[in-house]
């Protein structure tokens, strides 16, 4: 029984040891990436990423140009409301008149809206996700998750 224990917990050590060394990976690439100023700069870096790779197939980058286009629409679209969201909720609250509920419709608006738009993002990657083979959770099942308010975008 002591060695069936023992041996659980270095397997939980070492998969803890193993998660977090690629954590540390994945964020010292985060730190020596690009940063992209504009959704507009952010589309040309992906586009060239698209092109560059020499290991998709001439559909998987079609597929994948395609959705990059339609996930930069949706996100200029969703910025746009949010940005103009932004603006009345500073202007309400600056206006010496007494806002309170306006100022909870607008933030509740502007919740909602950044909900919206991890829900367009994740569902873009998953997409693309399934678009090069590498889906391991449904998309219904992270859409779920960010409706039921399990995945926190802020």
């Amino acid at each position: 029984m002591r060695i069936l224990i023992l041996s659980l917990s270095l397997l939980l050590i070492a998969t803890a040891c193993s998660s977090k060394k690629t954590r540390t990976e994945v964020n010292q690439e985060i730190a020596q990436a690009p940063a992209a100023k504009s959704e507009s700069e952010l589309y040309l870096i992906e586009t060239n990423i698209l092109m560059n790779s020499d290991k998709l197939t001439e559909e998987q980058k079609s597929k994948l140009s395609s959705l990059i286009q339609k996930m930069r629409a949706q996100n200029l679209a969703i910025n746009n409301e949010i940005m103009k969201t932004k603006a009345v909720l500073f202007q309400t609250l600056v206006d010496k008149e007494d806002g309170k509920l306006k100022l909870g419709v607008l933030e509740n608006q502007l919740i909602k809206l950044n909900r919206q738009k991890v829900r367009y993002s994740l569902s873009g990657y998953r997409e693309a996700k399934n678009i090069v083979g590498k889906s391991d959770v449904p998309l219904d099942k992270t859409l779920k998750m960010i409706d039921n308010r399990t995945i926190y975008e802020f």
